[in-house]
């Protein structure tokens, strides 16, 4: 399906525009045939006038044959095949207008009205003649005289054709007016949609969010429903995976710490070592997943950078690697991070420990407003990364500690918390001459 025909709004454009397109159609058909009838009555009616006219100067001659005493006045009447024309019939003869001339006269298919009446039928000259008729006497005891006259209805035709050129064109410039106002009515009715997209927008950051059935139109109210029971339904399937996740790594980190003990017992230090080491990679690999878990990713929220870095620094100074090290913290009082601040301690913890390992004897954390958005670094005046080492880690799409050792399980978790809150994470060289890990967010926290 194309993308035009799959769009609403095309849509209810284009049908607005047929339906105004067939109504205006059918109205110029209907006025056309009512503005025929109209002038078919007009000139019947002017028919009638002449014809009382024309009764008023009958007479009868010595014969009985009708006489007209007096012209009428329209001069087609003296014009011959003019297309309007009169004839008195009677029973001693009939007389008629000059400009029936030659022509036969149709015989009438009425029966001898007694008063005014009209029909259809063929003309001397035409095809088609709008007719009037009726039967007089002159007096009590006289002869019935039939008193007829007709026009040619070609006259009425040609008007109608005129009329209907005319209010085509009028029909065309209100159907084009007609479908701009449908463009606006449908612009602005479909405007709540727009709202509502925003609105989901908003619940893709945050999960915990809800559609409010009072935000937005009824008649959108079963889809806001059914998009809200979705929601539900993938929260509440995210939380079973997390808690599935934290059961798993709960079950097993006590038989691998149980395996860890019965390793250190072994004689052979060979295959203690060896197996050391498997332990070691399964037991960080649960840490990390337990981890996730715990810190439920797809929440959000904010917290105060500084209070968080600086109860980190007090721990990690108190450790072997961190003992003798000097921590800069650049970081303002207000400073906010898009993240819990749980989170925040699991990323920044993280960092400040890798950094202290390899650090030689300074370590910095700096926040600042960059481009739009927020930057927090961690720089060691360590042996730092390679470019080649820092392509490879983030080219690959692999956990980075499978890159750069044991320095990639913090990386590793601190990249997936912070692209959970909607940032970036980097790996670039510090002008203090070792590693610079900076993590960026496109909006600063409100």
């Amino acid at each position: 399906m194309s993308k035009k025909s799959s769009s609403l709004k095309v849509r209810l454009f284009a049908l607005a525009a047929l339906w105004n397109g067939l109504a205006l159609g059918f109205s110029l058909v209907a006025l056309s045939l009512l503005f025929e009838r109209h002038t078919e009555r007009q000139v019947t009616a002017d028919l009638i006038r002449q014809g009382e006219a024309l009764v008023a100067g009958i007479s009868l001659d010595a014969t009985g044959k009708p006489v007209i005493a007096q012209t009428l006045y329209d001069p087609r009447f003296s014009r011959p095949a003019s297309g309007l024309y009169w004839f008195v019939s009677g029973t001693q003869g009939n007389s008629r207008s000059r400009s029936l001339w030659d022509g036969s006269w149709p015989a009438l298919t009425l029966v001898r009205p007694k008063t005014w009446e009209s029909t259809t039928t063929k003309g001397p000259f035409e095809p088609v003649m709008l007719r009037v008729a009726r039967t007089i006497r002159l007096d009590a005891n006289g002869p019935d005289l039939l008193i007829e006259l007709g026009q040619d209805h070609a006259v009425i035709t040609e008007a109608r054709q005129d009329f209907a050129r005319e209010l085509a064109l009028f029909l065309v410039l209100l159907w084009l007016v007609l479908t701009l106002a449908s463009v606006v009515q449908v612009t602005q009715g479909l405007k709540p949609l727009t709202g509502l997209r925003a609105r989901l927008t908003g619940l893709k950051v945050d999960s915990k969010a809800r559609l409010d059935l009072g935000e937005h139109p009824q008649e959108v109210a079963p889809l806001i429903q059914a998009i809200n029971a979705l929601a539900d339904a993938r929260s509440g399937d995210m939380a079973k995976a997390r808690d599935r996740a934290r059961d798993l790594a709960h079950a097993l980190k006590t038989p691998l710490t149980a395996l860890k003990m019965q390793v250190d017992d072994l004689g052979d230090a060979n295959s203690q070592t060896g197996l050391q080491e498997s332990l070691s990679v399964l037991s960080i690999a649960v840490q990390a997943e337990l981890a996730r878990a715990q810190l439920a990713p797809d929440a959000r929220g904010t917290c105060l950078l500084r209070p968080v870095i600086e109860r980190l620094v007090r721990m990690v100074g108190r450790t072997p690697a961190g003992a003798g090290k000097r921590f800069e913290i650049e970081v303002g009082e207000d400073c906010l991070v898009p993240q819990t601040e749980d989170s925040a301690f699991e990323v920044l913890g993280a960092l400040l420990d890798n950094a202290t390992r390899h650090a030689t004897r300074l370590i910095r954390v700096r926040a600042r407003d960059e481009g739009g958005g927020l930057m927090v670094s961690v720089e060691d005046d360590g042996p730092g990364l390679s470019q080649d080492q820092s392509r490879t880690a983030l080219e690959r799409g692999v956990r980075l500690d499978e890159a750069i050792g044991t320095q990639g399980l913090g990386l590793a978790i601190t990249r997936d918390l912070i692209a959970a809150s909607g940032g970036t994470l980097a790996l670039e060289a510090s002008d203090l001459g070792g590693l610079a890990v900076r993590l960026w967010w496109a909006q600063l926290p409100a």
